[in-house]
């Protein structure tokens, strides 16, 4: 792969190469290695390509939030199948319709399943659900195919999915409520007509706050989402010196922060003395 990238970076002229950003594929790591010696036999290779590798944010809040997800997966699993046995044929589909009828909702929309990988369709997924949620009640209580599917059907192996109750309704808002955060901050970072290096440090700032305030919540399901997402987080983002700090070196360039905002979060969000002595590499590299 690195043979083919730096061969289309010659064909397109190409040579000044800051960054490459790939998600977590351990064989990115080869790549952007062998990338890197070739850079440098060409002599564009910035800095030795200490900065070359920048692990893609939304593919690492992605893995994040997916390990949230785990903790409330009954609810969402009970979701889900009612959804999928709706969606399973134009009969089913027509009954609902009569039942959201029925119930006096105005939405145009249709119900939409997930890709289970995919943490943010699994946000929508709940977000339609939601608006019908009347309907799948009526559907429910007037048709016994729902109740008798969902009784029948396994999340895993020997744990049935079971009857879709009010408090997996209420389960679920709350969640959602919760993934919106994350869900918007995903289309802030993923933009390909604008600049996003110098919001991605900010935004992990935002993400350490969140969580924090959320592992200390008193609902039970919030806080446990929470704490299976800090410890992948701080797989990725605990420890300062294995970031890139280009992430710090991009929001510093951005004339609203500077190095006094950035400073300030990195004290706020790691400690003083973390905080102190990556302001003071991200100074000695701001300056090279």
């Amino acid at each position: 792969m690195a043979n083919g990238i730096g061969r289309f970076l010659c064909e397109w002229g190409i040579n000044k190469i800051f960054t490459v950003t790939v998600d977590n594929a351990s064989s990115n790591d080869v790549t952007v290695k062998e990338l890197s010696k070739q850079l440098t036999k060409m002599g564009t290779n910035l800095m030795n390509g200490t900065h070359l590798h920048v692990r893609c944010m939304a593919h690492i809040m992605n893995l994040v939030v997916q390990d949230g997800l785990k903790e409330s997966s009954v609810s969402i699993e009970r979701v889900r199948h009612a959804v999928r046995y709706v969606r399973q044929s134009p009969a089913r589909l027509k009954r609902f319709q009569e039942c959201f009828d029925a119930e006096q909702l105005n939405s145009k929309k249709t119900l939409c399943l997930d890709v289970p990988t995919r943490w943010n369709s699994t946000y929508l997924m709940l977000r339609r659900a939601i608006e019908f949620e009347c309907a799948f009640s009526h559907y429910a209580s007037s048709e016994i195919g729902l109740r008798h599917y969902l009784e029948h059907s396994y999340i895993d192996v020997g744990i049935p999915t079971g009857e879709l109750l009010s408090s997996d309704w209420d389960n679920v808002k709350r969640i959602t409520k919760f993934l919106e955060i994350f869900y918007l901050l995903t289309l802030k970072i993923s933009g390909s007509r604008y600049v996003t290096s110098n919001i991605h440090f900010l935004e992990i700032c935002a993400v350490a706050v969140y969580l924090k305030q959320l592992i200390a919540n008193e609902d039970i399901v919030l806080s446990e989402m929470a704490k299976n997402m800090k410890e992948n987080f701080n797989k990725y983002w605990g420890d300062l010196g294995k970031m890139n700090k280009i992430i710090f070196i991009s929001c510093i360039l951005d004339p609203r922060y500077k190095i006094e905002s950035v400073g300030f979060a990195l004290v706020k969000i790691f400690g003083v003395d973390p905080g102190a002595t990556i302001q003071a590499e991200i100074v000695l590299h701001w300056t090279l």
